[in-house]
Formats: structure tokens, sequence, C-alpha cells
């Protein structure tokens, strides 16, 4: 349990939060701590870096929990395993691959029409800027 307590003060949240309160406090901590505003320091980016790791535990940490225990209460979990049943097309044929559906005469689905390419000129700036 003093592991949890550790997280909870590492997101600088009260125990118990909700999971909406523990994503944004990690969010914000991760916004503060993240290495990369310490460029220039090598001290305080190490330190930011094992700050970090320390956050990005208690944030896995809270979540499993939290998830653990809304199965423990009954709760249906936000994500199912199995994907989502297929949606019927309103018109027939629609959803069918191109492969399986039959080309018609004149359906405007099947006629190859050609464009012509698009060229743009470029002046040797362009390059530079790149």
């Amino acid at each position: 349990m003093l592991d949890v307590e550790r997280y909870y003060r590492a997101l600088d949240l009260e125990p118990n939060a909700s999971p909406e309160e523990v994503h944004q406090g990690y969010l914000d901590m991760t916004w503060v701590w993240h290495p990369d505003r310490f460029v220039g320091h090598p001290r305080l980016q190490q330190k930011a870096q094992y700050k970090l790791q320390e956050l990005n535990e208690a944030h896995e940490c809270l979540r499993s929990q939290s998830a653990a225990n809304g199965r423990k209460m009954g709760r249906k979990p936000k994500y199912s395993a199995s994907p989502p049943p297929p949606r019927r097309s309103p018109s027939p044929g629609l959803s069918k691959s191109p492969t399986q559906r039959k080309p018609q005469k004149n359906d405007p689905r099947t006629v190859n029409t050609s464009r012509p390419s698009i060229c743009f000129k470029t002046n040797p700036i362009d390059d530079w800027l790149d």
C-alpha cells in the first residue's frame, strides 16, 4: 500500500483520485519534468529522466489498479477485446470490395479517367529553404 501512496505523491494527487485526475496529473507532471526542457543542464536533465521514469511507473500502476477496481465493481471495461460489429451499408453492393463487385458498363466508379500531371516551377531559393 505504501507504493500506491508514493505513486499518488509522485503525480501530485490525493489518494483515491479518479482515473481522469490520475491521467491529468500524469500529463501535468510529464510536462514539468520532461528531459527536453533541460537541454544544456546535464544534471537537471538526468534528474528529469529519473523523474519521468517514476511518473511512467506511477501512471501505469494506478491505471491498472483503477481498471482492476472497475472489473471488481462490475463495471464494463472501456475497451472490449472483440472488434465492433461490421456496419451495414444502406446501398447494396457498396460494402463489397472492388474485387467482389461486378463491373458495369458506363459505371462512373469503373471508368478510368486520366488527369494531366501538375508541374510546378521552382526557384533555386526554394531548394535552399528545404
